[in-house]
């Protein structure tokens, strides 16, 4: 028997810095639930993509260890976790993935909505300027997420600082190429889904409508056009039943 080594964390007892590590070291387990959360909730192409990516980059981890084979520090004797190996942190590149899809999703949809501006000469309302905000500190925070990341399997004593700086920069550059290479090419082929085509195509575009999929990453303010199209769904409501 061993423990699930996503979720598996021990700490010095009677040390409130120990502990405070502990439950950073579990923020990469909550981002899974977060986002599986938010597709479930929301049903966006993104979510899922971001979905796909955590499980290939976890299977990525894995084959890097495997093929490395570098023992954990003589510090995993202390938290009694030394049957597996460390190179690179698993965790540590699951947050750096993370940190990085987000950031290149971010500067993707602020340049897509500079030309939208620009092409159609208005500039960006008050509620989309408020959304990107808050999308920029979403990203802003990511990164000093992954950073304690990387510290607490450090000073847990579960990797080293080189096993969590790889975990990390595996994690930029797969987060990188995994967004260039399978995001945009999806995005750009679920916008030419078409029911009437024959084919797997047509499948694929029913099996998204049937699970009423979509993609608003390029909208701005994807809440505010929900809200404003639920107004108007429930005034149509209102004047057909009375």
């Amino acid at each position: 028997m061993k423990p699930f080594s996503l979720t598996y964390v021990r700490y010095p007892e009677d040390d409130p810095l120990g502990l405070a590590m502990a439950l950073a070291s579990l923020a990469p387990f909550c981002m899974i639930w977060t986002t599986v959360g938010a597709f479930m909730a929301r049903r966006e192409l993104w979510d899922l993509l971001t979905l796909l990516g955590i499980l290939l980059n976890e299977v990525l981890a894995q084959l890097l260890k495997r093929h490395f084979k570098e023992p954990r520090p003589a510090t995993c004797e202390q938290v009694d976790f030394c049957d597996t190996h460390g190179m690179p942190s698993s965790h540590a590149q699951l947050a750096a993935f993370v940190a990085t899809m987000m950031t290149l999703q971010y500067v993707r949809r602020r340049e897509e909505f500079r030309v939208f501006c620009k092409r159609n000469k208005r500039g960006a309302s008050g509620r989309a300027g408020h959304a990107d905000a808050m999308t920029a500190a979403l990203v802003v925070l990511a990164w000093p997420l992954a950073w304690i990341v990387g510290i607490s399997r450090v000073y847990l004593g579960y990797h080293s600082v080189e096993q969590v700086v790889a975990g990390a920069c595996v994690g930029c550059v797969f987060g990188a190429a995994y967004h260039e290479l399978v995001c945009l090419a999806a995005t750009k082929s679920f916008s030419r889904l078409d029911v009437n085509d024959g084919g797997l195509g047509g499948a694929v575009a029913r099996a998204v409508i049937g699970a009423r999929m979509r993609d608003s990453s390029l909208v701005p303010d994807p809440l505010e056009v929900e809200r404003v199209a639920l107004q108007v769904n429930v005034l149509d409501f209102k004047e057909k039943s009375f």
